[in-house]
């Protein structure tokens, strides 16, 4: 699978939307992003969507960095009753946010020239990160060299 071309299907629930005064606004959908696991709100029509992670994720309590979720190639918004296995559709979108988070990674390890004694802690307990993160990424069977 091309994880940089694959967007993945998310359940999309349809709401109202109302006006502070109670009076009703339009309508929207409701999704959990499969990149940062926060709640984005799309306009009612199904189909393709940009993911607008960067914005949302800086704002909370960090569970996935934002460097991570910036080069996503979106999802497709669909029914929530439709016939789709959305925890694998999840599972997508959280490896092409590990492979972005082991590139990431992998970068900074090799800019990395220790002198201290933690500098050089740091710089393996880096190393044992991204053996884990390419551990995970091999068993999923997604490409560490694109």
């Amino acid at each position: 699978m091309d994880l940089d071309r694959y967007q993945p299907r998310v359940a999309a629930t349809l709401v109202e939307d109302f006006y502070p005064n109670g009076r009703k606004a339009g309508e929207s959908r409701q999704i959990t992003c499969p990149y940062c696991r926060m709640q984005h709100s799309h306009g009612a029509v199904l189909g393709h969507r940009t993911a607008h992670c960067a914005d949302s994720v800086a704002k909370r309590h960090q569970v996935v960095d934002p460097r991570d979720t910036r080069t996503t190639p979106g999802y497709v918004l669909c029914e929530p009753a439709d016939e789709i296995n959305w925890q694998l559709e999840y599972v997508y979108g959280q490896l092409h946010v590990l492979r972005n988070r082991y590139r990431r990674l992998s970068v900074e390890y090799e800019r990395m020239s220790p002198w201290t004694a933690r500098e050089k802690r740091v710089k393996q307990n880096l190393r044992s990160e991204l053996d884990s993160i390419a551990t995970v990424l091999r068993k999923a069977g997604v490409s560490l060299n694109d």
